[in-house]
């Protein structure tokens, strides 16, 4: 087995001295200092405790390895800061998934309630009154179905009748419209209701 030795010779006038001597007994010369081998074992500490971490294994090797114990101080020093910048990321893809979940449902529920209001408009005027002329969320029978949508939407549907047809617009909190009519199933869409062609009195479609 080797034997660790535990003498070097000084810089200046080579004599033997101990190695962890910093001045040279017999000239009296600095002794450069010679880094002494540390554990990386307090990579653990400085991970786990951060800055405290990084102060803690600085100050315990400063003066056997200053170029290590600097290093353990700058880890400790980065490392919350990442931690941070991290939680912040997943913090912000939590909210939005959860933004983006929570608008999803409500567009689900508005388009059960519209599904729901075309029903009643096709009981209670068609088969009734003989006829859609003026339908509207006023109306005794539409006023509750409305204001449910309203609840989520934000805002009351859009009708607009003729004697023989209809269409029904409301905004999604996603995004774009939501339209049904009495002669095509209900459908996203992003023109909103009045534009030439569709729901305008005209031709009643959903685009």
């Amino acid at each position: 087995m080797i034997e660790e030795k535990n003498t070097k010779f000084c810089s200046n006038c080579g004599a033997e001295i101990d190695i962890k001597a910093k001045i040279c007994p017999k000239c009296g010369v600095e002794q450069p200092l010679i880094p002494e081998k540390v554990s990386n074992w307090w990579y653990v500490l400085v991970i786990f405790l951060g800055i405290v971490g990084g102060i803690i294994a600085w100050a315990v090797n400063k003066d056997r390895n200053p170029k290590k114990a600097i290093r353990f101080l700058i880890i400790g020093l980065v490392l919350p800061v990442i931690y941070i910048i991290i939680i912040g990321i997943s913090s912000s893809i939590v909210l939005v998934s959860l933004g983006g979940a929570r608008e999803k449902a409500k567009d689900a529920r508005i388009m059960a309630d519209m599904s729901q209001l075309r029903s009643v408009i096709e009981i209670y005027y068609y088969d009734r009154e003989e006829g859609f002329t003026g339908v509207n969320c006023f109306s005794t029978e539409l006023s509750s179905i409305c204001s449910d949508i309203k609840k989520y939407a934000g805002e009351i549907p859009t009708i607009k009748s003729s004697a023989e047809n209809y269409c029904l617009y409301v905004k999604l909190p996603s995004k774009g419209y939501y339209c049904l009519s009495n002669t095509s199933s209900g459908r996203g869409t992003t023109i909103f209701p009045g534009k030439s062609g569709y729901c305008d009195g005209i031709t009643f479609s959903c685009p």
